[in-house]
């Protein structure tokens, strides 16, 4: 995708409430559940998730990417 896509692009009200509202809501779910099993404050489980999205904002190279995932 192009940077100039990225500056245009937003989502469809269908989007928004069919997929994105459900994916942050799973997120949120899923990360109090981390806070709960491995009992640590919630600033932590915002580093991983501030980690993640700089990783979909600065993605690496594809020869230092270390799994065929991303």
């Amino acid at each position: 995708m192009t940077d100039k896509s990225k500056e245009i692009w937003q989502p469809t009200d269908e989007q928004v409430d069919k997929i994105i509202l459900p994916a942050m809501q799973g997120i949120a779910q899923q990360c109090a559940s981390y806070i709960n099993e491995l009992q640590c404050p919630p600033k932590f489980i915002a580093v991983m998730l501030r980690d993640v999205a700089d990783a979909f904002e600065n993605p690496a190279p594809e020869e230092e990417s270390s799994c065929d995932c991303c």
